[in-house]
């Protein structure tokens, strides 16, 4: 019996059989990840979602380059839910573009990320929070 093997991605995976967990996660398998510490579960988690942020910033706002995101200037819009004050909005530009572009909420759960770690990572890479009037405010939104 012969195995007929293709590449994918630079994975050999053989035809008839799906790959197996540690084949996908190469070194970082299942059962390192279950095998570490809880602090290093949580720093893998949390490069992930940062990985995610990123990405869907630079495809929102065509950057060429994440470095770019540390020159970005943000608002967020509120909302009232069931009495609690949660992220409706996030507003983004480039200090030299006069609109802002907007990332829902909706956007945010869909990338991996919940809407506040998108403003903790904002704050990380020391994104400038700006203040704006409720006239231009209206003319965003």
């Amino acid at each position: 019996m012969s195995i007929i093997l293709k590449k994918k991605k630079g994975l050999l995976i053989p035809k008839s059989h799906p790959p197996t967990p540690s084949q996908i996660l190469g070194n970082i398998g299942i059962n390192s990840i279950l095998g570490s510490s809880h602090s290093k579960k949580e720093e893998m988690i949390n490069d992930i979602i940062e990985e995610a942020i990123q990405r869907l910033i630079s495809e929102k706002l065509l950057l060429y380059s994440t470095r770019v995101i540390r020159s970005l200037e943000y608002f967020v819009s509120y909302r009232l839910n069931e009495g609690e004050k949660e992220i409706k909005t996030l507003f983004l530009k480039k200090k030299s573009w006069l609109s802002f572009v907007s990332i829902s909420q909706d956007e945010m759960l869909a990338a991996g990320a919940r809407p506040e770690e998108f403003v903790a990572y904002l704050k990380k890479k020391r994104c400038k929070k700006i203040k704006i009037s409720r006239e231009q405010l209206e003319n965003n939104i």
